[in-house]
């Protein structure tokens, strides 16, 4: 087992898909920690920050921490507040801007391929 608090993670820039003024921290990952089927992200989004339309091929489950946050599918946009849960499907594409005055934070897990 292990323990840690997600500050003792690195933080970095995301920059893939047009994103500005966010940040994630891989806090569980295969190679870092052994997970063989899991990775877990914490992101931040500044205020006035996105991350851009995109799709992947892997499934996410998110969890909103902190803030509300507009969620933009091809077909929908809503807005997903602290405590509501997203899942996104493989393919699906989807991207998310802050129009608020508060950060907006969400853990992210993904499976390995």
């Amino acid at each position: 087992m292990k323990k840690l608090h997600f500050t003792d993670v690195e933080e970095l820039d995301v920059k893939d898909y047009d994103s500005t003024g966010t940040t994630i921290r891989w806090l569980i990952t295969k190679e870092k920690d052994g997970a063989p089927n899991f990775a877990l992200r914490r992101f931040e989004v500044q205020p006035g920050g996105q991350i851009g339309l995109h799709n992947h091929k892997q499934e996410h489950e998110i969890y909103i921490l902190a803030g509300e946050i507009e969620v933009i599918t091809e077909t929908e946009t809503y807005l997903a507040k602290a405590n509501d849960v997203l899942y996104v499907p493989p393919d699906e594409i989807h991207g998310y801007k802050n129009n608020g005055d508060t950060t907006v934070s969400f853990l992210c897990t993904i499976p390995y391929l």
